[in-house]
């Protein structure tokens, strides 16, 4: 896990637990009734309330609400499955095509990158959406150890006998090393 600054934004997002008719509401493909509902507050702008709702990923996923490198840009991340928009076209928010469910997140300030981490893959987010996800590096498990001068550095199915290191150009998001999956 890399430790460090969080992204600046410029509105507040919270998961609301109060019983209201949101505003909006996003489904992911094969979502159910189940939904998280997020309040966002924008700086000088209204405020507004959406649902997001997805799948059922069948393994621990992650869930929750994150900055990204743009200062108005959210993603949420309910039970593995990411939603991204910018907070001021609320109306806009898509699932982004993440290698299977997301199981963690690195907010890599510096380099002006989120990292979607799920199982076997990383996708990133940037000031202007997606550039990138990498191909498969791991078989059942990634962990993210450091980014530095360009790249990020961690190891391929750390719980395995045989867990193999790999990086990413977090310019193109080509992977090298990892765990051969071919």
């Amino acid at each position: 896990m890399v430790v460090g600054r969080r992204f600046v934004s410029d509105f507040e997002a919270t998961i609301s637990d109060r019983v209201v008719d949101p505003q909006y509401s996003f489904t992911a493909e094969g979502g159910g009734s189940r939904a998280v509902m997020v309040a966002v507050e924008p700086w000088r702008n209204p405020g507004w309330t959406a649902t997001f709702a997805a799948p059922d990923p069948g393994r621990r996923a992650l869930s929750m609400l994150l900055e990204t490198p743009s200062r108005t840009g959210l993603c949420v991340v309910e039970r593995g499955t990411a939603f991204l928009g910018d907070v001021l076209e609320p109306d806009g928010f898509k699932v982004v095509a993440t290698p299977g469910p997301v199981v963690a997140a690195e907010e890599l300030v510096t380099e002006g990158v989120l990292l979607l981490v799920t199982p076997w893959a990383i996708t990133a987010v940037g000031h202007a959406g997606v550039p990138w996800s990498t191909r498969r590096i791991a078989i059942d498990g990634v962990r993210v150890d450091e980014a530095s001068h360009g790249w990020v550095r961690g190891v391929a199915d750390p719980g395995d006998d045989e867990p193999r290191d790999f990086a990413i150009d977090l310019a193109s998001g080509q992977a090298v090393g990892g765990t051969p999956t071919t």
